[in-house]
């Protein structure tokens, strides 16, 4: 390692500078949801597990990060050590979560998830009906995933704790969006803490890019009106209701802020984000505004080669970072100095090239 780099992390701002670091434990997964890159790229999607090894090295640094969310393609729930993961990352003293499809959410998993003090649990949902979630999450059981969730909530109450925080993720779709109110209507009954309606944000295909709900045109008033009727549901329930937009707007860093937020895929590589360091992909595909891309993989370092205070301060990372940093600027100058209008609406720097055709960069 280059001097001073092992000092890096202390160098840096005081208590934790980063907001998050997203750890993929494994690309595997139990289904097969028609939207996932681990079905749709099924014929070259590596099944990895991140190594205990590998974790190690990354926890080195948890002491600099506020959350520690333990997903990515895959399903946490299949990796053996992740119990072990949860508590290290607790140890540490950051706040944990991650996300699952809710099939391996046994009374067992959610007796040691209790235990451990997890913060957060999201959970996937596809529709308010057995036939359009199992149609979306291909192999799920409905029926079986809502005994579940009734389950762990149960158990909860039980222990008269409020944690870990229990949010259904419903991603919006052509296929299920009509069903978002009674979605709403079904995490009440349930007794979710929240309900966040999510974007298909990654459309590998043209079928796919066809089944978004929102549009980078004007979205179609009946797709707002069906999101607006959920809210009306939720306020009613009082439960916490929270949907992305449905209409494109760029914005200066995207919600997975590469400026306070990294990514380490399955098999050890750090990129920004999710979305561009899909595991084993040298290129990725995408469809943005109708068209096919393909975007080289973003990839700084791997934490089995190096350490992740090295990945982060190498030349290349800096230069992508920098992007970011003169549009978040640009837009502080012209909120403080009370900008023209002109000046308001003059374009912003532009982003990393691999970012431009992400929805992400524009809101949604």
């Amino acid at each position: 390692m280059a001097k001073g780099l092992a000092s890096w992390f202390g160098k840096r701002e005081t208590g934790r500078p980063f907001d998050a670091f997203q750890i993929e434990v494994t690309s595997r997964c139990n289904l097969r949801c028609v939207m996932c890159p681990v079905t749709v790229l099924a014929d070259r999607w590596p099944s990895v597990d991140l190594s205990w090894h590998s974790f190690g090295r990354i926890a080195a640094a948890f002491e600099k990060t506020k959350w520690v969310y333990l997903q990515g393609w895959g399903e946490p729930l299949l990796h053996r050590h992740i119990f072990d993961m949860i508590g290290l990352a607790k140890r540490a003293g950051c706040r944990v979560g991650f996300t699952t499809n809710g099939t391996r959410l046994t009374r067992g998993a959610g007796e040691r998830l209790l235990a451990l003090g997890l913060d957060v649990l999201a959970v996937s949902i596809a529709g308010a009906s057995a036939s359009t979630h199992e149609a979306i999450r291909v192999g799920s059981d409905f029926a079986k995933l809502l005994e579940n969730l009734r389950g762990f909530l149960a158990m909860r109450a039980g222990k008269k704790s409020t944690t870990p925080r229990l949010e259904l993720l419903f991603l919006m779709t052509r296929a299920n969006l009509a069903e978002l109110p009674d979605v709403a209507r079904l995490a009440a009954d349930l007794g979710a803490d929240e309900l966040v309606a999510t974007n298909l944000d990654y459309a590998i295909t043209s079928s796919l890019d066809e089944l978004k709900a929102y549009s980078l045109s004007a979205q179609a008033r009946a797709a707002r009106d069906v999101v607006d009727q959920a809210k009306r549901v939720a306020r009613q329930a009082g439960l916490a209701f929270r949907p992305y937009p449905l209409e494109p707007r760029e914005v200066a860093v995207c919600d997975l802020n590469p400026l306070k937020i990294l990514f380490i895929s399955a098999d050890g590589w750090v990129s920004p984000c999710v979305y561009t360091g899909v595991t084993g992909q040298q290129e990725i595909p995408r469809v943005f505004d109708g068209e096919p891309v393909s975007v080289p993989s973003v990839r700084f370092g791997n934490v089995n080669d190096q350490g992740l205070a090295e990945i982060w301060e190498a030349p290349a990372y800096r230069a992508f970072r920098r992007q970011f940093s003169e549009r978040v600027l640009g837009v502080a100058k012209l909120a403080v100095g009370g900008a023209s209008r002109a000046a308001a609406e003059a374009p912003l720097p532009p982003a990393p090239e691999a970012c431009r055709t992400c929805p992400k960069l524009y809101g949604l």
